[in-house]
């Protein structure tokens, strides 16, 4: 644990070979967990110190009564977490809506980022697609009304999501079970709170300076048709700057942790 004024984060690090080398951190994606990356550690742990840690107010990431959810708020108080506990010139692995973090991040913190990996990222207009397709009544954007509908709905929303986001249909009840587990031990998934704040569609971010890497698994039915597309042009990623998978889902990082391993890899030679 690391605990800032507004968070106590709960993270997972594994030391790698090299004292050296930059840290690879990697965000859990709710209701995923940290238990639901011990093979990506092991994996990564071959080349690079590497982490994966749960966002504020997310898994066991227990937060202050003020915290709120801002977009600026937040990815501050994540730039604290990283500038002590990863350190500078780290590589930024986040997944889906955590990809704006790490884009604000790196544009306004420059020294903590060396290198982008963005997971089934895009850019502001594509997560407002995004969050319209997943909450189309528009229930979770309604506050208080949302933040009930969500504590009422989680445990039975979360096998729903697997089925529709996985790509390896072998992983969704192992990742039901591991969610299941966890959200029944105390795991936060405050959807409705980062639909309503945090997704704000009036945020305006810049282009970031370091090399970005767009990784996409097309078999994540959660992204409306077209999705993949306006991500990566919104992104301006070139063809080698943008991986598909298309057997793997919302999450290649953890259905196949090899595989995101390797365009990991191949990018940092293509930029060294």
């Amino acid at each position: 644990f690391y605990r800032t004024t507004l968070v106590q984060y709960r993270y997972l690090e594994r030391a790698g070979p090299d004292a050296d080398v930059p840290a690879i951190v990697f965000a859990a994606d709710p209701p995923a967990t940290v238990e639901f990356y011990d093979e990506l550690l092991d994996v990564f742990s071959k080349r690079f110190r590497v982490m994966v840690m749960e966002l504020p107010a997310m898994g066991f990431s227990a937060s202050e009564a003020s915290y709120n959810f801002d977009f600026r708020q937040t990815n501050d108080d994540v730039a604290i977490f990283l500038r002590a506990v990863a350190g500078p010139n780290s590589i930024l692995a986040f997944s889906c809506v955590a990809t704006l973090a790490a884009i604000d991040i790196a544009d306004r913190y420059p020294e903590l980022v060396s290198r982008l990996v963005l997971i089934q990222g895009g850019s502001v207009e594509a997560f407002a697609r995004w969050k319209a397709a997943r909450d189309p009544k528009g229930i979770l954007a309604r506050p208080v009304l949302g933040q009930i509908a969500m504590s009422k709905m989680a445990p039975k929303r979360m096998p729903d999501w697997y089925k529709l986001s996985a790509g390896k249909r072998e992983m969704v009840q192992p990742f039901c079970d591991c969610a299941d587990d966890t959200l029944q031990r105390g795991a936060l998934w405050p959807l409705a709170s980062a639909y309503q704040v945090y997704m704000d569609d009036t945020v305006e971010l810049s282009r970031p300076s370091q090399p970005m890497l767009g990784i996409w698994g097309a078999a994540d039915r959660s992204h409306p048709d077209g999705n993949m597309e306006l991500c990566r042009n919104d992104l301006g990623l070139g063809k080698d700057a943008f991986v598909i998978h298309p057997a793997l889902g919302h999450a290649p990082e953890v259905e196949d942790p090899q595989a995101v391993f390797e365009d990991i890899e191949r990018f940092m030679e293509l930029e060294a």
